[in-house]
């Protein structure tokens, strides 16, 4: 995204994608690790570049998201809630759906920066929309409802929780829930 079209709206799959590609490559890069994956760094890339010439950053993204779903299945659970790497089966097929050369200039940008969690977390911040970084405790963090998932703003409330989150050197793990406000992860 560059400053011309920096106002531009995203397509909500879109979004989605370029939020799970940030939050895994911090994810892979704070200490401690949320998860033990090597995918979202310039040598996973180069590996997976071999295997994967012209979707590379899907496999990354689909081999270190599997982890990542792991670690917040653990945390909120896996009946009657959603988060960013298991989502609605229509949202994930939009997400597959996407052309994998459709966003080369966010790829290029996040690719030059993986070595910088500092760079990472500017481009997490642009995500957050208007959403404020608020004292979220560490676990897990109930955002919305299912049918919350359907707008742009519930990945925007979702960032901002990862953004704080990562400055706070704190995992937070956010999810949806089919029901208003059931704190799951804590059961």
């Amino acid at each position: 995204m560059t400053t011309a079209n920096a106002n531009q709206v995203l397509p909500l799959s879109m979004l989605v994608l370029r939020l799970r590609a940030l939050v895994l490559a911090l994810g892979e890069s704070v200490k401690p690790e949320w998860w033990k994956t090597k995918f979202m760094n310039e040598t996973g890339f180069r590996f997976l570049e071999r295997l994967y010439p012209r979707s590379a950053f899907r496999a990354a993204i689909h081999a270190a998201g599997r982890v990542a779903c792991d670690v917040h299945d653990r945390s909120v659970g896996r009946i009657g809630v959603y988060h960013l790497f298991r989502l609605p089966e229509s949202l994930e097929a939009e997400i597959h759906q996407i052309p994998p050369v459709s966003d080369g200039e966010f790829v290029e940008r996040i690719r030059s920066r993986l070595g910088s969690p500092d760079d990472l977390m500017k481009m997490l911040q642009s995500l957050c929309g208007s959403e404020g970084g608020k004292d979220i405790a560490p676990g897990a963090k109930w955002i919305g409802t299912h049918s919350d998932l359907m707008m742009s703003r519930a990945f925007e409330k979702t960032a901002a929780v990862y953004y704080h989150s990562f400055s706070k050197e704190k995992p937070t793990f956010p999810y949806f829930s089919s029901e208003k406000g059931v704190d799951i992860g804590k059961e």
